[in-house]
């Protein structure tokens, strides 16, 4: 949501409020090699303002309900 909000609004500071933020998670991806079989496992999660926004929000009407 945060992204298409940067999208329609270019050039200004909610651009900038609205497509910033973190990316946490693994990057590289881990990687577990025993010659047999290979396991490679990772993520990353991009969480910025309107995320954090539409958690806070989703937790508010799921305690209301």
């Amino acid at each position: 949501m945060g992204e298409l909000i940067a999208y329609l609004l270019p050039g200004g500071i909610a651009e900038r409020i609205f497509s910033q933020g973190i990316t946490p998670g693994l990057d590289p991806p881990a990687k577990l090699d025993l010659k047999i079989f290979s396991l490679t496992i990772g993520f990353t999660v991009r969480i910025n303002l309107a995320s954090l926004l539409g958690l806070i929000l989703g937790a508010y009407l799921y305690k209301q309900i």
